[in-house]
């Protein structure tokens, strides 16, 4: 019996990362199958977010930050309808935009390209 539980957790941990890596490959084919497009857009709002990797260094347990940058651009469709994308961007460009700034918003899929001012 603890043969069966051991081999089901094993079994469930395997499943478990190959949803997780097909889900990232199939986003990835996504964006590369999507146009490249560039809108007039407005930033609206600026997020970012820490998490903290746990690591042995040299026996002791240390704290390593991971930052994650999002931008949020407001545009308008080819519809004329407004259009709220949230785009993870570098630390750069997060330092380099800011809330309010308009410009041109080059995308691709979920793909951040840039954005000119």
């Amino acid at each position: 019996m603890d043969n069966f539980i051991f081999n089901m957790f094993g079994m469930l941990v395997l499943f478990m990362f190959l949803v997780i890596i097909g889900g990232g490959i199939s986003q990835w084919v996504k964006n590369n199958n999507s146009p490249k497009e560039t809108v007039k857009s407005r930033v609206v709002d600026k997020k970012s977010e820490v998490t903290y990797i746990q690591q042995e260094q040299n026996g002791m347990m240390t704290n390593t930050p991971q930052w994650s940058y999002y931008i949020v651009f407001e545009f308008e469709n080819s519809d004329g309808k407004k259009v709220v994308k949230k785009m993870v961007v570098s630390g750069k460009e997060y330092k380099r935009i800011c809330e309010g700034d308009c410009g041109d918003l080059t995308f691709q899929g979920t793909r951040y390209i840039g954005f000119e001012k």
